[in-house]
């Protein structure tokens, strides 16, 4: 037997305006939970960095990068040892760690720091700070990263010679909480060598670019991508001052190159949605 589908005699305003808050909660929570089921379904990005001035000795160089950790309640360290793991199984030259180890308090920073300690890498692990290593003690999460085997580059330079040929690394403190000075910065880095540039914050791009000072690449975090994110809309919120421009991925300024990673990590809600978390490998090669 078959029953008619019943609808209201009369279709009111008030019945289409529940109907789709309801539609518009439903899809929400739907893209919710999805989310918080992949939070943690890490890709790696493998890009390729042309740098003009890169010598030979150099081609093929290899930089993983973490970033924006955010060990908490959403980030524990089980999941922490699965990242460090993929970035030891990809036998990096160089990894890169940008800042934000911890979201919710100190207790989280020597236990993140002591899975960091697990990293390797044939040059070195170097390390920046992020807004969130401000807010529960830079000094303090430094002191557990540098006791993990890290090495600091905080407003700091590293220059690595290989046969003669020289490569710089620079990290720069953050950019809302730090001192740095950029150009006293950069007058210590002499000759026309490659520039590599950690920092947490992509937008550090712009006072390069305004104070002409030129780099080959700048790698960051910070905005996770947006964490949250929407087909042709993009992300509704994007935690940097030029908007969508240095969201994630790669992108240009007054030749110079930056990449933005998604991290790892979350904060405010324990989801993602289209936007996975990300540890990226990148590989130098002269232009």
């Amino acid at each position: 037997m078959n029953f008619p589908l019943r609808l209201p005699e009369k279709w009111t305003r008030r019945n289409v305006l529940k109907l789709s808050a309801a539609s518009v909660t439903a899809v929400g929570l739907g893209c919710l939970g999805y989310g918080a089921a992949v939070r943690q379904h890490v890709e790696v990005s493998r890009v390729t960095v042309n740098v003009k001035n890169l010598p030979p000795e150099f081609a093929g160089l290899t930089i993983a990068h973490l970033s924006d950790i955010h060990h908490g309640p959403y980030t524990g360290q089980s999941y922490i040892a699965r990242c460090v793991e993929i970035v030891n199984g990809l036998q990096p030259d160089l990894v890169a760690l940008t800042g934000d180890f911890t979201f919710a308090g100190r207790r989280y920073v020597e236990p993140c720091a002591e899975v960091l300690s697990g990293l390797k890498a044939r040059v070195g692990v170097y390390t920046v700070l992020g807004n969130h290593d401000y807010y529960v003690g830079a000094s303090y999460v430094a002191r557990a990263l540098k006791a993990a085997g890290t090495t600091l580059l905080i407003d700091g330079l590293d220059r690595l010679e290989h046969r003669g040929a020289k490569l710089w690394l620079i990290g720069m403190d953050d950019m809302y909480y730090g001192t740095t000075d950029l150009r006293q910065l950069m007058r210590n880095v002499t000759g026309g060598h490659a520039r590599v540039v950690f920092s947490h914050n992509p937008d550090f791009i712009e006072e390069f670019a305004a104070k002409n000072q030129h780099v080959d690449l700048l790698i960051a975090g910070h905005t996770h991508g947006g964490q949250i994110r929407f087909p042709v809309l993009g992300a509704p919120h994007i935690a940097s001052e030029y908007g969508q421009r240095y969201a994630m991925g790669m992108q240009e300024r007054k030749h110079m190159q930056v990449y933005t990673t998604r991290g790892i990590g979350t904060i405010l809600l324990p989801t993602r949605f289209d936007c996975p978390p990300e540890i990226p490998l990148y590989t130098l090669q002269p232009a």
